[in-house]
């Protein structure tokens, strides 16, 4: 074989590396680039997760803050407030004690103006002034649980007696008796039951038509008072109410204080 053909054929041969391994680049590389690409195309999942958990974090900062802040200064109004509610509360209690005569001689008024005829008084003891402590107001008396009107009751603290005087209003069937203390002190006057008499809430009428009435006088001190009911529509042989239509009955009633 000839030198030239031998030259020729080594000539022909390929490099064993190639021209880009030499400088440390080859499809490798390629295939990074690529998938550098393709990730950086992706939602930042984890980014956006640290972001939420720094803006809740900053809420709930800014909400404690706040309810902080709103405390201090609700503390700080009231320690403010404190001196001029206690001098308040001293002005008017000198007002009251400066003016008390004033109220007194205007109730004693007011309870003349509206005074009952002496027809609806009975069992008076002895009160020869009075001061209102309540005015006339309608009392329902409701079904207890023996079937009958339960009681009502009512607790005074007083120097001197009061009075409770009581009158009987829409049908003429209710009579009343006072207690206090559990002892007995009075009631309102008899009757003549008749629950076709009506007069409604005009104590003048219910009077005229003989309706029970009364005013019973309870001593000074602590007194636990029971108004109860003591009528005459009954079952036969028993102390059991006939109710009728309507499970009630009602009274007038007022409180007196006497001085």
């Amino acid at each position: 074989m000839s030198t030239d053909t031998k030259d020729t054929k080594e000539s022909g041969k390929t490099c064993p590396y190639p021209f880009v391994h030499l400088f440390g680049y080859g499809k490798k590389d390629d295939d990074k680039k690529e998938e550098k690409k393709t990730s950086s195309r992706k939602f930042p999942w984890r980014a956006f997760g640290g972001l939420g958990l720094v803006t809740l974090a900053t809420l709930l900062v800014a909400y404690i803050s706040i309810g902080l802040l709103i405390g201090y200064y609700y503390t700080l109004w009231t320690i403010l407030i404190l001196p001029f509610k206690a001098a308040f509360s001293t002005i008017r209690l000198v007002v009251k004690v400066a003016l008390w005569p004033i109220f007194l001689g205007f109730s004693l008024f007011r309870s003349a103006g509206k005074a009952v005829p002496s027809a609806a008084i009975s069992n008076v003891l002895t009160c020869n002034n009075a001061m209102e402590l309540q005015g006339w107001e309608v009392l329902t008396l409701l079904p207890g649980s023996d079937g009958n009107p339960a009681a009502v009751k009512y607790t005074l603290n007083s120097p001197t007696p009061h009075a409770v005087s009581v009158v009987d209003i829409d049908y003429r069937d209710t009579r009343i008796d006072i207690l206090s203390n559990g002892k007995y002190y009075g009631s309102t006057s008899d009757f003549a039951l008749n629950k076709t008499e009506f007069c409604g809430e005009d104590l003048n009428n219910c009077i005229a038509q003989g309706f029970s009435t009364g005013t019973v006088i309870i001593p000074g001190g602590k007194q636990n008072v029971e108004v109860t009911w003591s009528g005459k529509d009954v079952f036969p042989g028993t102390d059991r109410i006939v109710w009728g239509g309507e499970r009630k009955r009602r009274v007038m009633w007022k409180k007196d204080l006497c001085i």
